[in-house]
């Protein structure tokens, strides 16, 4: 395994950061405080190049596989959080399951405009009563009178309230109850039948809209199933692997933002006469910060490279689990735990070096603290991710 960068990456990843620092960062407060994301940062990543890394160039990609999208990953999320997971649920949590397993004419329907920044996309999975627990989704299309209509809700959905389409995870079925399994279904949000809550007031990340979705006798049709009948539970957990890596990605960056801010305050700030990192205690929070940001990007980089190997080989890999191959699927869990757990700390120290001053709004650190909580949160639970990894080791032992 080789991560040294090649001249091109370089030029790449210094051409991302410039654009950034100028046309992301600036802006990330504001994005904070109005809880409201502009649309055109979807088309300027989109016109960067940042939602076709991992989309074929004959739909308009680039192809650059996941190492090279997650340095990018990194750098989005050290800038604005919120703007990193509202186009990360747009372009890969819907747009990167379509590429996978839609039909020529759903790709051709969606992902043009997805991945171009014009229209903005969301899953839907979670509900009142399922979260991790997906196998207890309520939501059902049935067919009634001839038609296929969907009822249910969803809630917890990044995008919900500002979203153009939606992917649904329901049960199929029968007239006469007849169930074939939960089921994903892609739907235009303004389909009739279709409504949207008011977006939920969040601890972090308020620049990127969650909300509600509600479906009463939505009229789907088979060609809105994505993939097979009864096939959603297995689409969503490969959407969810990859979730895994963009969350470590996340994770990373954020810690890397933390360091630089720590790093500059304390340079200026001093106490009993020298600048604060030269006493002991802080030098060796700021020791405990790098570390955990090292560790967590060598694993993330690894776990990268696995997939793209992954990716070069899939036809040939016989022992899978849910579409990936069972060291990776445990990987990408152990990755997600470690990150968000380790980042967690980190902006705890961040804020803690800061004193007084990390308490206070004006300070980026406040920001990131607030921010990191849904690490541990979203794309499965911390809990959720070691059970995948406990359940992987297992298999081992036998």
């Amino acid at each position: 395994m080789n991560f040294e960068y090649t001249e091109d990456d370089k030029k790449f990843i210094e051409e991302f950061r410039r654009f950034c620092e100028k046309e992301i960062g600036p802006f990330a407060e504001e994005i904070d405080e109005k809880g409201e994301i502009p649309r055109s940062h979807f088309k300027k990543l989109a016109d960067m190049g940042y939602t076709g890394m991992l989309v074929p160039e004959e739909f308009g990609g680039t192809n650059l596989g996941y190492l090279k999208t997650v340095y990018a990953q990194e750098i989005l999320a050290e800038y604005c959080g919120a703007t990193f997971f509202s186009v990360g649920a747009s372009c890969g949590l819907m747009g990167l399951p379509l590429l996978e397993f839609g039909t020529k004419e759903q790709i051709q329907k969606y992902i043009p405009s997805l991945m171009s920044g014009e229209k903005i996309g969301c899953l839907g999975v979670t509900e009142p009563d399922a979260g991790s627990d997906v196998a207890n989704i309520k939501s059902v299309a049935r067919r009634k009178n001839g038609k296929l209509l969907l009822n249910g809700q969803k809630t917890y959905i990044t995008n919900a309230p500002i979203a153009d389409f939606a992917t649904v995870l329901a049960d199929y079925q029968e007239e006469d109850g007849k169930s074939y399994g939960l089921t994903a279904f892609l739907i235009e949000t303004n389909r009739k039948g279709v409504s949207k809550g008011k977006p939920m007031k969040k601890m972090g990340l308020k620049g990127s809209p969650t909300g509600e979705l509600f479906f009463e006798d939505v009229e789907v049709y088979d060609s809105d199933i994505l993939g097979r009948r009864g096939r959603g539970f297995m689409i969503i957990m490969d959407a969810f692997n990859r979730e895994r890596l963009s969350l470590g990605a996340y994770c990373v960056g954020t810690m890397a933002a933390c360091l630089a801010e720590t790093r500059k305050f304390s340079r200026t700030r001093k106490t009993f006469g020298r600048p604060i990192y030269k006493h002991q205690s802080v030098a060796f929070m700021l020791a405990d910060m790098l570390i955990k940001y090292e560790a967590s990007r060598v694993l993330l980089h690894e776990t990268a490279w696995m997939m793209d190997e992954y990716s070069s080989k899939k036809k040939s890999v016989k022992h899978t689990h849910n579409g990936y191959p069972v060291d990776l699927t445990s990987r990408t869990a152990e990755l997600k735990l470690m990150a968000s757990t380790y980042a967690r700390e980190v902006c705890n120290n961040a804020v803690q070096i800061h004193g007084g001053a990390g308490y206070m709004e004006e300070y980026k650190v406040a920001r990131l603290y607030r921010d990191i909580k849904i690490g541990e949160i979203g794309g499965g639970t911390s809990e959720i991710q070691k059970q995948i990894v406990a359940h992987s080791e297992a298999k081992r032992i036998k």
